[in-house]
C-alpha cells in the first residue's frame, strides 16, 4: 500500500528531502505541500490523506507551534501527525506530544527515521527520533514519561518563569511579588526541575513557544 502524505514546511529544500525519503521502496506519495499554518489548513479541509507531517514553526499566515497542531487535532482527531522540528527543548517536547501528536523527529537527524516514523505512527504508536529521545530522556523500547510540562507548575512557578522571561531577575521578581529572595529562587528552581530544564535560555524558548 502507498500512503497518501500531507507535507508542511516554509523550506522548500525541506519539502523536497522528505519528499525523497518517502518516496524510498513506494512508502508514500505526498498529496500536497504547504508552506504555512493557514496554507495547510486549507489543505487538510479538502485533501484526503493517510498521514500529516508538519513543521513545528511556520510564518504566518496563521497560527503555527501548539496552538496549529490542538486546533488539527479538534479538527482531524484520528488523524496521524509527525512534527518535524530543529527545537532542542525537553519541556517543549512534552506539550508537543501533549496535544496528541503521534511522531516527533529533530530536522537533523537521520533522514531514514522519517519512513520508520511514517509507518510507527499509522500503526498508532509513538515514534521519537533518536536527537528526541537523547534529550527527553526516554531509551528505546522504554515509555514515554508523561510527567514535566505545564500542568505540572503550580500558579506561583507559572508566574515565577512568565515574569523571568520577560526580562526580570529573581531580585527584581522577590521586590515586585513582596516575597523573599530565597524564596522567588526556590519557585525557579523547583518549576526548572518539574520541567526538567537546566538553562535560562530554555526557560526563555519555553515560554516563548508556549505564548504565554
Amino acid at each position: 500500500m502507498v500512503y497518501r502524505v500531507i507535507l508542511a514546511d516554509d523550506h522548500p529544500v525541506v519539502l523536497k528531502g522528505l519528499s525523497l525519503a518517502l518516496a524510498k521502496d513506494d512508502l508514500a506519495t505526498v498529496v500536497a505541500e504547504a508552506q504555512s499554518p493557514d496554507e495547510l489548513l486549507g489543505l487538510l479541509a479538502k485533501t484526503r490523506c493517510d498521514a500529516l507531517i508538519t513543521d513545528f514553526s511556520m510564518p504566518a499566515p496563521g497560527r503555527d507551534g501548539l496552538a496549529l497542531l490542538r486546533e488539527i487535532r479538534r479538527s482531524y482527531p484520528d488523524l496521524p501527525v509527525m512534527v518535524i522540528t530543529t527545537l532542542a527543548n525537553p519541556a517543549l517536547y512534552r506539550e508537543i506530544l501533549g496535544t496528541g501528536v503521534l511522531g516527533l523527529v529533530g530536522k537533523s537527524g537521520d533522514a531514514r527515521e522519517i519512513p520508520e516514523a511514517l509507518l510507527e505512527i499509522l500503526s498508532n504508536h509513538v515514534y521519537l527520533g533518536s536527537s528526541v529521545r537523547a534529550l527527553i530522556g526516554s531509551p528505546p523500547g522504554e515509555p514515554l514519561v508523561k510527567s514535566g510540562t505545564l500542568a505540572d507548575l503550580s500558579p506561583r512557578e507559572l508566574e515565577i518563569l512568565r515574569l523571568f522571561a520577560a526580562g526580570n531577575s529573581v531580585t527584581d521578581i522577590a521586590r515586585a511579588t513582596g516575597r523573599g529572595l530565597s524564596t522567588i529562587s526556590q519557585q525557579k528552581s523547583n518549576a526548572m526541575r518539574k520541567l526538567r530544564l537546566e538553562t535560562d535560555a530554555e526557560i526563555f524558548e519555553y515560554i516563548e513557544r508556549l505564548r504565554l
